[in-house]
């Protein structure tokens, strides 16, 4: 029996990749992002197995919309993926909130209101799956991250505690960290990113996680090594490694 899945951040990058990955392996997806037109291309590619909702998540009305037709286009879900998000980089030098709200609000707010609008139709099958895209930001306190990285680790320890809170219901959740992949974000970057991968090859490590369910997804696996070797260093060492990466440094 093919499993059903609610997937949002689906118009690009890793979301439709993934959304691809599971749907030509028989899954049944409702995939969402703000633009309908936008998610129009998995649902012809797909008919019979692919349904799209559009919806801002951080918009109070379009959420309540989204409620009543989610309601409408199933009855359970065997499991909700937690990918939409946004990347803002902050210049300490004119140190501005505006773009902390901004990616708070997507990267963190947004997947508390999915999750509330997932977990009731979850917890009308057995053994449903919570799946929540990370990054390995939260790994190490990288440069200009100050924004993207404080969204991700909050984002990683709600479903961290999730966790823990949803096992006696028998509600497995999955973190996924990726690492650099070319998508349209990634794309606006103007640094190096080592291990740079496809989101093709992030979609299908991440969909082999969630079939084994796996609490914990992270790659590539250079990167993951060479972070936790960072992170071991005693802190004066750490940050003076990480500071050669600053922008900043060059006019210090």
């Amino acid at each position: 029996m093919s499993k059903r899945y609610w997937l949002t951040g689906a118009s690009s990058g890793i979301g439709e990749a993934l959304a691809r990955e599971l749907l030509e392996q028989g899954c049944e997806l409702i995939v969402s992002a703000r633009s309908a037109e936008r998610l129009q291309p998995l649902v012809d590619a797909y008919p019979e197995r692919c349904q799209a909702l559009a919806v801002d998540l951080i918009d109070a009305e379009q959420l309540a919309r989204a409620e009543e037709e989610l309601g409408g286009l199933c009855d359970y879900l065997d499991g909700v993926i937690v990918n939409a998000g946004t990347c803002e980089y902050i210049d300490v030098k004119a140190f501005d909130p505006a773009p902390f709200a901004r990616v708070m609000a997507i990267n963190f707010q947004g997947a508390v209101n999915t999750l509330a609008l997932a977990l009731p139709l979850l917890r009308k099958t057995e053994r449903a799956h919570v799946i929540g895209i990370g990054s390995m930001v939260t790994r190490l306190p990288l440069p200009r991250s100050q924004a993207y990285g404080g969204s991700k680790a909050a984002f990683e320890y709600l479903m961290n505690s999730l966790r823990v809170d949803l096992a006696g219901e028998g509600i497995d959740v999955t973190l996924v960290r990726p690492g650099f992949v070319k998508t349209p974000l990634t794309d606006r970057n103007d640094f190096d990113m080592p291990f740079l991968q496809t989101p093709i090859q992030a979609a299908q490590i991440i969909a082999k996680g969630i079939h084994k369910r796996r609490r914990i997804v992270q790659f590539p696996r250079p990167l993951v090594i060479i972070m936790a070797l960072v992170r071991f260093l005693p802190l004066g060492l750490q940050t003076g490694f990480l500071k050669k990466l600053s922008r900043n440094q060059e006019h210090s």
